[in-house]
């Protein structure tokens, strides 16, 4: 009987301490890099005894860039010296096309690829330690190495290019000697190309050493040619120093001035042609003139002649290779500079003035003319947020002797007059604040002395009139997509967007297709083709792959404020239509077709073809006409202004 109760007392004991045990065992697993905690949406876990952690938070927070092969099941990170191959549930890796074996093969865990912590770290020249009290992993990164040196042609400028096997950080030297130029680097050298003999009307030779180890400094000394300076940036991702060259056989020969009864002309001329920029600074307002590859000699200011329009003129080298025109402006004026070969013409005259602001209301329509004193160009900026339209006018004054025209007509509430600082001139701004967004039409043409525009309430004409809208369906040809048995996402996306042109042609909207029938199209052709037709709408249409788990419509954006709008008119109303699982709108700023295209655009991802669930919807004709009426009415409700 002793023994029964003693071996129930144990058993009592191990369950209280279950819990205990599992709580201490399930500490969240924190990482460090270089001092820095990192966050991840999907905790780092431990698999037979190694830490695995999201693929992204890891490579791309050591410099690494990563890439997912969804047909193939791999994932490949990428520096300047490495390359990492991974296949999910695979424990073979290739690294730089050698093969390892890992402890843990890489897995997806929620939707997010997780690869062992140590092996991505130390392979990208990390060090990686645990904390096991803390339940920490602390990765510090190595010293950085010079894996090139190069002498290339850049942007049509010939440059030496220090590469690095992650950023670099550099310092400028001071040199004793006119035709030398150094940088110190941080980081090991550690490439073979050194010295580099050029030999060239620009530089004789590159040659780099080693002066410091703790911490590593690489000194980078370039042997120039006479009159020759350079010039340092770097690329993107700062693994790459650029050393351009520019040689001074341009000089700014001469300045001249002449006033006239309209207009005041400033020519400057140098001896070769070359390129300039210019922009507008104000309090006190200025027109600044920066002309490249060019030397100041003693060119001196001419006298200033009585005009309406420049107070006065200043002239100097305001970098190595840039000299500095700086005009004070006098008054509200308007300004272009012209270039024919080396003379550049600054010719100011009189700003263009609105004089007028004519409102005309007819029932379920109101018409707007904008009277100014001459022909004058002009742009509309939509801010559907806000409800407003602005007409931008470049360089204009406002002749009326009010800021703000009260309308309340039921489509205009009011309109606002606004003298707002633009890069290049003072705009005026005439912002239409709109009750609800409706449709309007432009009705005069650029330049122009009346400018005339069209309001429609939306039970008089439909919002997608004359709507110029891009339908891109994804992959195509020789890319199938995500591919699910004998399943090719490239056929389902053409499907649908065939349906949704025949629904937005009915409806007033003219379509334009990035491909009709089965052909592969590059995805940065996709982007040039809106742009270049200035569409109104772009709307890229696809279906994800994942796990068998994963489920739903999602809608895909580049942030901007704009493009989010379209995309959460978009999501909404397809799982209004269709009754998916809504998992919401993503940023993402790396598909091409959303950040290249400048107009609002989207990308929908309609449903998982991994989930059984989601592709027997996805297979049926009765599915894809409601995604196409569901995208038709989310375009709808952006263009009328739904967006919340």
């Amino acid at each position: 009987m002793n023994k029964k109760v003693s071996f129930a007392a144990l058993l009592l004991l191990l369950l209280i301490s279950i819990p205990i045990f599992c709580m201490a065992s399930t500490n969240p697993i924190e990482i460090y890099i270089n001092g820095q905690k990192i966050n991840s949406d999907v905790p780092p876990m431990i698999v037979n005894d190694r830490t695995i952690a999201p693929v992204r938070v890891i490579s791309e927070n050591l410099g690494a860039q990563v890439t997912w092969d969804n047909d193939n099941r791999l994932v490949e990170i990428t520096t300047p010296s490495k390359k990492i191959i991974l296949k999910i549930d695979d424990t073979k890796a290739l690294v730089n096309g050698q093969e390892v074996i890992l402890d843990v093969p890489a897995k997806i865990v929620n939707d997010r690829t997780m690869v062992p912590l140590r092996f991505i770290g130390e392979t990208l020249g990390a060090k990686v330690d645990w904390d096991n009290n803390l339940r920490r992993v602390i990765i510090n990164r190595t010293s950085t190495k010079i894996i090139d040196l190069a002498y290339e042609v850049i942007e049509g400028r010939k440059t030496v290019v220090i590469k690095g096997d992650s950023p670099l950080e550099y310092f400028m030297v001071e040199t004793q000697e006119d035709n030398r130029f150094a940088i110190d680097v941080k980081g090991n050298l550690d490439n073979s190309n050194n010295p580099l003999f050029v030999n060239d009307s620009y530089l004789d030779k590159v040659v780099a050493g080693e002066i410091a180890s703790n911490p590593p400094i690489t000194r980078i000394v370039l042997e120039l040619q006479p009159n020759v300076t350079v010039k340092a940036n770097t690329s993107s991702d700062k693994t790459c120093i650029y050393l351009s060259f520019t040689s001074f056989d341009n000089i700014l020969e001469d300045l001249t001035f002449d006033s006239k009864r309209r207009e005041f002309l400033a020519t400057i001329e140098t001896t070769k042609a070359t390129s300039a920029d210019y922009f507008f600074l104000s309090n006190p307002d200025r027109l600044v003139l920066d002309i490249k590859d060019i030397l100041l000699t003693e060119t001196p200011v001419p006298k200033i002649p009585k005009n309406d329009f420049v107070e006065d003129v200043r002239i100097g080298q305001f970098a190595e290779d840039t000299v500095r025109v700086v005009f004070d402006l006098k008054n509200d004026l308007s300004y272009q500079v012209v270039q024919d070969g080396n003379v550049f013409s600054i010719i100011f005259s009189k700003a263009p003035s609105v004089e007028d602001i004519k409102v005309t209301s007819q029932g379920d329509k109101t018409y707007i003319e904008i009277l100014a004193s001459d022909k004058t160009d002009y742009e509309l900026k939509e801010d559907k947020l806000k409800r407003q339209l602005k007409v931008v006018i470049p360089g204009a004054a406002n002749l009326l002797d009010r800021n703000v025209i009260k309308i309340a007509d039921g489509i205009i509430d009011h309109i606002e007059l606004a003298k707002v600082k633009g890069d290049k001139n003072y705009n005026l701004e005439i912002i239409i604040n709109l009750n609800a967004f409706p449709s309007y039409e432009i009705l005069s043409s650029s330049p122009t002395d009346n400018i005339e525009l069209a309001f429609y309430s939306s039970s008089s004409l439909t919002p997608l009139k004359n709507k110029l809208i891009v339908i891109d369906p994804g992959h195509g040809g020789s890319d199938p997509g995500a591919v699910v048995g004998n399943v090719k996402e490239k056929d389902l996306n053409l499907d649908i967007a065939l349906k949704l042109k025949t629904l937005l042609e009915a409806n007033g909207a003219k379509v334009f297709m990035t491909r009709e029938d089965d052909t592969f199209v590059n995805l940065y052709a996709r982007a040039e083709m809106a742009n270049e037709l200035n569409a109104d709408l772009f709307i890229s249409i696809h279906h994800n792959a994942a796990t068998s788990n994963a489920t739903g419509t999602e809608t895909l954006y580049y942030p901007d404020p704009e493009k989010k709008l379209f995309a959460q008119a978009l999501q909404r109303a397809v799982v209004s239509y269709t009754g998916f699982h809504n998992r919401g709108i993503i940023e993402r700023p790396g598909i091409v077709v959303t950040r290249e295209t400048k107009m609002p655009s989207a990308l929908v991802e309609v449903g998982f073809l991994t989930n059984q669930n989601d592709l027997a919807h996805i297979m049926t004709d009765e599915f894809k006409q409601k995604v196409a009426q569901g995208i038709l009415q989310g375009i709808v409700d952006y263009i009328s202004g739904k967006t919340n």
